[in-house]
């Protein structure tokens, strides 16, 4: 009878001990800050400007409600990603454009295509260097938020892709393909609470980069069959969710540039506007929310465990 009561007691302890909600931003298609870029093009100038907007914006909330993390959905430099560790758009137009005491937390970024452009392995090798801010061990990866036992699956989307992979049809990239595709379906049947893909490649969105077929085709069944409840990607550059067979479809390529949407006739929300995502995981249910630039919060959905 006592050990019984001391289990319960010890149960309920743990429980309160655990934190309602564990909180991550969502960051996808941000980086354009470069004072050179700037000078030369107007164009630059202008999506760098709303990458700043979206950054002060994420950093007011952040004091507010605290976050984990931030998650990117890749293409994270723009125009060709970075050349190396040291590369001075590290500086630019990350460290300094999110240089808010309450952003100083993990970055969880996977890659994009124009991450690809010049080096993906420079964005690796700053991981280390980075002193844990800037997650990236490899090209895809999983991370652990142990606090609501969250689990991120981060591919590198685009090297599953006939159409984002240069190489893809060859040998070796096709033995690499083979290894990823099995390494996302040896991770996503562990266990966790919450499971998260990360991806660049949009699979419900109704932008201008239209889905791969490919793509979709392997990883959908494997979302359902693993019981993953949410799905992040960039690439097109909006904010849009789509919930379906019980996974939510999230697209938050909104960090910076716009690019036009559909008609909106599918999506529970969309929107063309710069921004970011909040997602507050509790034991039971995430609620998401989508910010813009000014901290407002555009749109609402809670996703059941």
């Amino acid at each position: 009878m006592l050990r019984s009561l001391a289990c319960c007691f010890l149960a309920l302890v743990a429980t309160a001990a655990e934190p309602a909600v564990e909180r991550l931003f969502v960051l996808g298609d941000w980086g354009w800050a470069d004072p050179d870029l700037e000078r030369q093009y107007s164009l630059v100038r202008q999506n760098a400007d709303l990458q700043r907007a979206v950054a002060q914006a994420m950093a007011a909330q952040a004091a507010k409600e605290p976050v984990s993390a931030v998650v990117t959905t890749g293409d994270n430099f723009y125009p060709n990603g970075v050349t190396s560790a040291t590369d001075p758009r590290w500086v630019t137009s990350f460290e300094q454009v999110y240089a808010a005491p309450a952003l100083q937390v993990p970055w969880i970024a996977s890659l994009g295509n124009h991450d690809h452009d010049t080096t993906a392995q420079a964005e690796i090798d700053y991981a280390a260097k980075s002193k844990g801010r800037w997650v990236m061990p490899a090209r895809y990866y999983a991370h652990h938020l142990p606090a609501q036992d969250i689990r991120v699956i981060v591919l590198d989307a685009c090297s599953l892709s006939p159409l984002w992979n240069r190489r893809y049809f060859s040998a070796e990239a096709e033995r690499e393909t083979a290894a990823q595709w099995a390494w996302v379906e040896a991770e996503l049947a562990k266990p966790a609470r919450w499971k998260v893909v990360v991806g660049h490649l949009p699979i419900r969105s109704q932008g201008i980069h239209s889905t791969e077929p490919e793509y979709v085709r392997r990883l959908v069944p494997l979302l359902e069959k693993h019981h993953v409840q949410l799905y992040l990607n960039g690439h097109n550059h909006h904010a849009e969710l789509t919930k379906e067979k019980g996974v939510a479809y999230v697209t938050c390529g909104n960090g910076s540039d716009l690019y036009p949407i559909g008609s909106g006739q599918g999506p529970e929300f969309i929107g063309a506007y710069a921004g970011f995502t909040a997602l507050d995981f509790g034991r039971e249910e995430l609620v998401i929310r989508f910010f813009d630039a000014e901290g407002k919060v555009r749109h609402r959905a809670v996703q059941p465990r």
